[in-house]
């Protein structure tokens, strides 16, 4: 279960030890990610609040919001390689293994090449030793352009 429940410290019910309270116990995450929302409530497609929001969620664990907040960044900009490459680490955190195959497989069909990183990513740690994974793998380690060390 995801921990994505904050209070509103905002809230004028509150009263003003409560909020205090409230603020202490919060942490940098919570703040970052109440404090992000609140801009996309005023422009609710800004790309790079997405992006941001998009991360955060991830790092606090909240992987389905993550996700939503994807699946917009990739309807936003669909022909964008790096988000549907965040689009298959979202599906693969939740274990939807064959969503997150097909949005990598888009993300190098739109030209993502840091081979390097995907296969450090511990994001996609559920994927590697799936044939599709290692498919992948074997069909961009040798593309024009490709990012790995040798």
């Amino acid at each position: 279960v995801e921990n994505d429940k904050h209070v509103d410290v905002a809230d004028p019910q509150l009263d003003t030890n409560r909020r205090l309270e409230n603020l202490c116990n919060r942490s940098q995450l919570d703040f970052e990610i109440e404090f992000f929302e609140r801009i996309l409530s005023r422009d609710p497609n800004y790309l790079e609040v997405l992006v941001i929001l998009g991360e955060l969620f991830s790092r606090k664990g909240c992987h389905r919001r993550a996700l939503r907040v994807d699946l917009r960044l990739v309807r936003l900009k669909p022909g964008c390689a790096s988000t549907r490459y965040n689009l298959a680490c979202s599906y693969s955190l939740l274990d939807r293994k064959d969503e997150a195959l097909n949005a990598l497989q888009q993300a190098v069909d739109l030209g993502y090449s840091d081979l390097d990183f995907m296969l450090a990513d511990p994001d996609l740690a559920r994927l590697q030793a799936l044939p599709g994974f290692q498919w992948l793998i074997s069909r961009i380690a040798g593309r024009d352009g490709t990012q790995h060390v040798i």
